[in-house]
């Protein structure tokens, strides 16, 4: 058996340049756990200095719940969980990044649960993205990231395509997401003919 790739190629969905695609806007909340378990420890080279580096495997439960004033996708997409399942990789000085895959459900008791999405899931501890408008480059307890899905069942006609902003940590033991005053998700469903 060959030895596994460093960086396994992912496939996302893409976008044909002949299809009259319709686009809707998604402005949602969430809240929820993190966990990461068994971390293998070893050293790395940062910008700044040498410094202990963990991975761990980590899962993600989330539920995505209010429809903020800008969504448009309530009318497609209900309330629901999201699980996902990757790795983290995370320095001593909390910055951090986890990749993995997503399923999003509709949970129904005692019925099966509704796939609504699968696809790949990236986030990124202690960056921040906004610094001309106050973030700090490091930001404490600040989580952003995207996400791109495919559309199952109900929603099969759909792909989303969303950024991720929370606050928070990617570390190892238990976490949790509670503040959904500031945990968004925010992107577009686009939908085929």
């Amino acid at each position: 058996m060959p030895p596994a790739t460093p960086f396994p190629d992912l496939t996302i969905p893409g976008l044909a340049s002949n299809v009259k695609y319709c686009i809707f806007r998604v402005d949602r909340t969430f809240d929820g756990m993190f966990e990461g378990a068994k971390p293998v420890s070893y050293t790395c080279e940062s910008g700044h200095e040498v410094g202990r580096t963990v991975r761990f495997p980590t899962t993600l439960t989330w539920r995505i719940t209010a429809a903020l004033q800008c969504d448009e996708s309530l009318q497609f997409w209900p309330s629901t969980q999201l699980s996902a399942k990757g790795i983290t990789i995370a320095r001593d000085d909390g910055f951090a990044h986890f990749a993995g895959k997503f399923s999003i459900v509709k949970k129904n008791p005692p019925q099966p649960d509704v796939p609504y999405f699968r696809g790949i899931l990236e986030l990124i501890c202690r960056s921040g993205s906004h610094q001309t408008l106050g973030e700090a480059c490091d930001e404490k307890e600040h989580i952003e990231g995207w996400l791109i899905g495919k559309g199952q069942r109900p929603v099969s006609k759909f792909t989303l395509r969303a950024v991720i902003v929370a606050k928070g940590q990617l570390a190892t033991g238990v976490g949790p997401f509670p503040d959904t005053s500031v945990n968004r998700i925010t992107g577009t469903l686009i939908k085929r003919p």
